[in-house]
């Protein structure tokens, strides 16, 4: 189940972003979601248990089905 949350970003970063989202027609936050994943892919060694590894596994694979139908 998704959840929602509100973040702030730079304005750079906002133009950017709608100008990717616009291009690939992906929603941006499938594009958000996605860099997340990349984050959390990069310290998850570090910090996250291995039932938690599975749930954000889970949800990084649903993540790309998603981003493949909307391709």
């Amino acid at each position: 189940m998704m959840k929602s949350i509100s973040l702030k970003i730079e304005e750079e970063q906002l133009k950017i972003l709608d100008a990717v989202s616009k291009e690939t027609h992906i929603p941006k936050s499938a594009l958000i979601r996605e860099g997340i994943g990349l984050v959390i892919r990069q310290h998850k060694e570090d910090i996250i248990t291995s039932d938690l590894k599975k749930e954000i596994d889970l949800l990084i694979r649903e993540d790309k089905e998603l981003l493949k139908k909307l391709a």
